[in-house]
């Protein structure tokens, strides 16, 4: 579905006038860059020459004010507008499948305020992840949310996609770290939530726009809760028998009190195939990698607690230097050689469920997926984001060479392994957003809650111009 050529004119025309005209991109070379985010088929299809998404133009936005103007101007044209940050996201979220305005918003650069008595850090959407970390370290500070993307992705993009980090299991996601949102609404509103996240004055607007992907507005600040640098980290390492033992012994951990910052659960086939090749030695069975933070005698502790109950559970005590490796190489995993490139297929089949459903599901999707080994993929779980309730599998699955019928089969393998995850009772994500991958299946995963969801959007977007085409909304 196109936008009216006249449409389009009049618009840039506009913004020209009232941003001024570097502001607007119609360049097709730089158009060409806005093609693709990280998801497999919006790469693979803009290498055939057929992308599933193109903006017609891209506007470089530098302040609310901006943002404002370009979303009134949209909405009294009817022309989309989609949100983009570092182009990080692995699920098609950012993808213009149905052309407008790319809204390009690295431009809100500022670190705003650094509240060291509070804790909080207030900081635009555009703010680089990475940068972020580095600026708040040199005051003793943290943001701890680490996830693989930080090198490009940036603040808005952490939480449209309701996104999180390697150290979700102590600190939790980023929807545990906001406080506080500005959003421009589709209609060019600029609005403020609550500056905390604790009060009784109403429903919790923030957390409306947390995992909105863009579809309900555009996120330009958000004010995020910090913690000091902890005095010591200690890792460990450690091998369970199976994965039921593993989540088990996990579980009674978080369940007395224990509260590691990282878990890595590596069942067999990752160990061998993902963790083996980045810490640089061969490994079998379910390696699970361990880290505690915080004050020493306090993380000494904890450790020593939980590698007690992994013992009960049958676990053997790796090398601690293990657990030091693989923090100093986690970004690894996702650069070449270790992650994958085209003509490959790769993918991330994710879910999440509570302690008494996940190993069903991971059964299920293994089963789901083990007829594609004929084409050759290979399917390496890992679990690395754990709650007091429950955790979830990341089924990372790679085919060396996707073919001429690649599309096809990623759809086919993304099909089989949804079903097998909402007929085992999960959840069909963990934290890496909707986007255009997981759209069709937002019925069957919310049922007649996503008819709520869409009066939600009716209401704030009349005209439907905020980012169609994602959340199945």
């Amino acid at each position: 579905m196109g936008v009216a050529v006249e449409n389009i004119e009049l618009v840039a025309g506009e913004l020209r006038q009232r941003l001024g005209g570097e502001a607007v991109v119609t360049d097709e070379e730089r158009l060409d860059s806005y093609e693709a985010d990280t998801y497999w088929k919006a790469i693979a299809s803009r290498a055939n020459g057929s992308p599933l998404g193109r903006p017609d133009l891209v506007v470089l936005a530098r302040s609310d004010a901006d943002v404002a103007t370009v979303l009134r101007l949209a909405n009294q044209f009817g022309v989309p507008v989609v949100p983009w940050g570092g182009g990080s996201g692995s699920q098609g979220g950012a993808i213009l499948t149905h052309g407008g305005i790319a809204l390009d918003l690295k431009g809100l650069d500022r670190i705003v305020e650094v509240d060291e008595e509070s804790l909080t850090v207030t900081a635009e959407a555009g703010v680089n992840g990475q940068r972020l970390e580095a600026e708040l370290n040199e005051r003793g500070l943290m943001l701890p949310h680490y996830p693989a993307s930080a090198e490009l992705a940036t603040v808005g993009g952490y939480v449209a996609a309701r996104g999180s980090g390697v150290l979700s299991t102590r600190y939790g996601k980023i929807e545990d770290l906001v406080l506080s949102l500005r959003v421009v609404t589709p209609t060019g509103e600029v609005i403020d939530t609550m500056p905390v996240p604790r009060h009784a004055v109403g429903p919790e607007l923030t957390q409306l726009f947390i995992g909105s992907e863009g579809t309900l507005g555009v996120i330009t600040r958000a004010t995020l809760g910090l913690r000091p640098l902890p005095a010591a980290r200690r890792f460990e390492a450690v091998s369970f028998p199976s994965v039921p033992e593993g989540i088990a012994a996990v579980r009674d951990a978080i369940a007395r009190g224990y509260r590691p910052s990282v878990v890595r659960l590596y069942d067999e086939t990752a160990t061998r195939l993902t963790l083996s090749p980045v810490v640089g030695e061969e490994l079998d069975g379910v390696c699970t990698i361990l880290c505690f933070e915080g004050e020493p005698a306090v993380v000494d502790a904890e450790a020593e607690g939980a590698l007690a109950l992994a013992s009960e559970r049958g676990a053997r005590i790796l090398d601690s230097s293990l657990g030091e490796t693989w923090w100093r190489r986690r970004y690894e995993f996702y650069r070449p050689p270790h992650h994958p490139e085209l003509p490959a297929m790769w993918g991330t089949i994710e879910a999440v469920a509570t302690y008494a459903r996940i190993y069903g599901v991971y059964q299920a999707v293994r089963s789901a997926i083990e007829p594609y080994e004929q084409d050759g993929l290979t399917l390496r779980i890992h679990l690395s984001h754990w709650y007091p309730w429950g955790t979830m599998i990341y089924g990372r699955f790679v085919i060396p060479d996707a073919g001429a019928n690649g599309i096809e089969l990623h759809d086919r393998i993304w099909e089989d392994g949804i079903k097998a995850i909402l007929e085992a009772g999960g959840v069909i994500n963990d934290h890496h957003g909707v986007g255009l991958k997981l759209a069709p299946y937002m019925r069957a995963q919310h049922g007649p809650a996503l008819d709520t969801l869409r009066r939600i959007k009716e209401v704030l977007d009349p005209n439907r111009i905020m980012n169609p085409g994602k959340l199945d909304l």
